[in-house]
């Protein structure tokens, strides 16, 4: 088993940061590569329509509310939301703070770059996704970057829209699932734990999950546009007002917030003394890969929800799906990071815990002590972990021991984090959440916990809701693929499948390689993606050209226009 969580994270390591193992290839990822690259060429080609269009797609977005055309299953609204369901989740939240906390503040800047190109993606993959669905023989509505591969490559690219399933699948599986149904579960324990002083059991909550679930998606996309239509604009508007709440709170902090933003992403802020050990291309590979999660433009993701809008205009509903990726990005993902970066507190991390990781890079390695399996993770508790007392009082000599090793390797390890290894009141004090040693989600929590009374519970609602949502639009993806694959048949067995994959997820203790795993689900759902956009990319300019900058939305023109083609 650990050869296999080794090999998962040797893959996931070269197709997002560059690296085999220990040894760097490339500066960054090829999938961070491809996808700005992708990104640039198509906005480029786009003449920058997403920026020029972006006005005018708000509009599109309210006219969206109604059907614009008798094709489709849900209003072109409907799929916005179903898109934005899978888009904002965990991402938004935990995502955010992992990113800052791998890349430094500057990831977040790389995030903005992700999105802005990715604006160019999204109109491109869900115009096409408008362009080539089919119809079959029940009446159902079925898209996305499998049926553009068929219907506009032709049959000898099949084996690619293969490759996009199987990908799909897996992602949802992973990341569309058992991730969120984890955060959840975690988010619901430390709540139960931290505020009532109760142990809930975790089957507990992955069951209320897991029927919850089961009867949104039991009534396939028109349930799940639905549910997702009420739900996501209402859970994002209320998160995004209390931070600007927070932010208004904090308001001489925000200007200084994003000069470190733009100095970190650069480097300029290292250079003067800020936020210091974070690279520059540690920044660009959190921000593109933790911009990719959040936003998924480019992924193939979103054109699958896109497609069952109801309308005839497939430049309208590209437009509309632009909108998402600034929503989730720019808006939601940003908020979160500004709060996170000025709010201040009462904050700490374990310096034991940072020289102990500086040690680990430089090669010292540790070792565990005669007739024990302990490790890292166990020696060397965060200020924040669960049982920290008791960890130190039983590993602290070990703990001790291999920092005194790495000083006598050459390692610079100070006597307070050697004192601390033992010791658990020796802490150091920070000013910010990001700045801890805590966990991702966490990180958000405590930030958001020392702006507001009660802000602690922000985030492990904002997380439901989100994840929720994020859940049940991942099971019309799944059930997209698999249906591509095997046929219609699958519908319903998918449904009751992904009941138990929710609570399988629920159940887990430990997800790191579940998040690695997805991670290269979502790389193989990305590359066959972003392959088709580049051979179709002349169907989009000419739908782009044919629709250009005042094209109407009203479904009647296009039926006249239609008719006279």
């Amino acid at each position: 088993m650990e050869s296999i969580v080794t090999l998962i994270e040797t893959i996931s390591g070269f197709i997002w940061g560059g690296t085999w193992g220990d040894t760097r290839l490339l500066p960054v990822g090829p999938l961070a590569i491809v996808l700005l690259g992708t990104g640039i060429y198509m906005m480029i080609r786009l003449g920058g329509r997403p920026l020029k269009r972006f006005l005018p797609a708000l509009g599109e977005v309210w006219d969206g509310r109604k059907a614009q055309g008798d094709d489709g299953a849900i209003t072109p609204w409907q799929a916005l939301s179903t898109a934005l369901s899978g888009q904002v989740g965990t991402g938004n939240l935990a995502g955010v703070a992992t990113a800052i906390t791998l890349g430094g503040p500057g990831a977040i800047f790389w995030m903005w770059v992700v999105a802005l190109f990715g604006m160019a993606l999204a109109f491109s993959e869900s115009s096409l996704a408008l362009k080539y669905r089919e119809k079959d023989e029940y009446g159902r509505i079925n898209g996305g970057p499998m049926y553009y591969i068929k219907n506009g490559l032709g049959k000898n690219w099949g084996w690619l829209a293969i490759i996009f399933c199987i990908g799909t699948l897996f992602s949802a599986t992973a990341t569309g699932s058992m991730i969120q149904a984890n955060s959840i579960t975690e988010a619901a324990l430390e709540v139960g734990s931290a505020s009532f002083g109760i142990s809930i059991p975790n089957w507990l909550v992955g069951g209320i999950l897991a029927i919850l679930v089961f009867a949104v998606i039991i009534g396939g996309i028109k349930s799940i546009g639905s549910v997702a239509g009420k739900v996501v604009p209402v859970m994002a508007a209320l998160y995004v007002g209390l931070a600007f709440i927070i932010l208004l709170m904090n308001f001489d902090k925000v200007p200084g917030a994003f000069m470190l933003i733009i100095g970190s992403a650069f480097g300029w802020e290292e250079a003067v003394g800020g936020a210091a050990g974070y690279g520059v291309l540690s920044a660009v590979r959190a921000g593109i890969a933790r911009g990719l999660f959040s936003n998924e433009a480019g992924q193939g993701s979103a054109p699958i929800a896109h497609a069952a809008a109801q309308t005839k205009n497939p430049v309208m509903q590209g437009e509309i799906a632009m909108i998402g990726v600034f929503i989730d990005t720019i808006i939601i993902c940003t908020m979160t990071a500004l709060v996170i970066l000025t709010v201040q507190g009462d904050f700490k991390k374990s310096e034991s815990l940072m020289a102990a990781n500086v040690c680990s890079a430089a090669g010292v390695q540790f070792v565990s002590p005669t007739g024990t399996e302990l490790t890292m993770t166990d020696a060397f508790p965060s200020a924040y972990a669960d049982g920290r007392e008791a960890a130190i009082a039983s590993n602290g000599a070990a703990a001790a021991a291999y920092l005194q090793e790495c000083r006598l390797a050459g390692v610079d390890v100070t006597e307070s984090a050697i004192a601390g290894a033992t010791d658990a009141t020796v802490l150091m004090d920070v000013k910010h959440a990001w700045e801890t040693d805590a966990n991702s989600a966490a990180i958000t929590t405590r930030a958001y916990g020392a702006a507001l009374p009660f802000g602690e519970w922000i985030v492990p609602i904002a997380l439901f809701f989100f994840a929720f949502t994020t859940i049940i639009g991942w099971s019309y993806y799944g059930e997209q693929a698999l249906t591509y694959l095997v046929g219609e048949w699958a519908t319903h067995p998918f449904r009751f499948a992904w009941v138990l994959v929710v609570f399988a997820g629920a159940m887990v203790t430990n997800t790191d390689a579940l998040w690695l795993l997805g991670d290269i689900a979502n790389a193989s759902m990305a590359f066959p993606n972003l392959i088709a956009i580049c051979a179709l990319s002349g169907v989009v300019i000419a739908m782009h050209k044919s629709n250009g900058e005042g094209h109407s939305t009203h479904p009647a023109e296009h039926d006249a226009k239609d008719k006279a083609e």
